[in-house]
């Protein structure tokens, strides 16, 4: 009896131990193509103009935003699911330029100076500070 008490209590700490607490990257990243909100930087909000689309897509580990007027911004992600740490690299602009989309220049910005992530598969914040952000709805 007391040998199967100490094997069950080994089980059910074995089984506690090995949960996970992190978020799952893939629901949160990979599942979907995510649609662009809105910016907040400090107070201010800034939404694109209604019926431009913003869609932001991640492999895995590439992403993809595509703009209202078809130029692509491409790079590489990681993001670290305990601390909700994000980061990209080797951001670039491609099929055109963003020098006249002011949407697409703080999306560009943002990806270049991203350090944390917010959100699960319905909703998507990539920020550099809690303050300043972009905002994602799954759509």
């Amino acid at each position: 009896m007391r040998t199967l008490k100490i094997l069950s209590l080994l089980m059910l700490a074995a089984i506690v131990g090995s949960c996970d607490t992190g978020d799952d990257i893939g629901d949160i990243f990979l599942d979907h193509p995510w649609t662009l909100s809105f910016f907040k930087e400090g107070a201010k909000i800034t939404s694109p103009k209604q019926g431009a689309t913003y869609k932001m897509t991640f492999y895995d580990n590439t992403f993809v935003l595509t703009t209202a007027g078809g130029v692509d911004i491409t790079g590489n992600w990681v993001a670290d699911n305990k601390e909700r740490t994000f980061r990209c690299s080797q951001v670039r602009v491609s099929n055109g330029s963003i020098a006249r989309d002011s949407i697409a220049m703080k999306a560009e910005y943002i990806l270049k100076n991203a350090r944390y992530y917010e959100g699960d598969a319905n909703w998507l914040q990539i920020q550099i500070q809690k303050n300043t952000y972009m905002q994602f709805h799954n759509k």
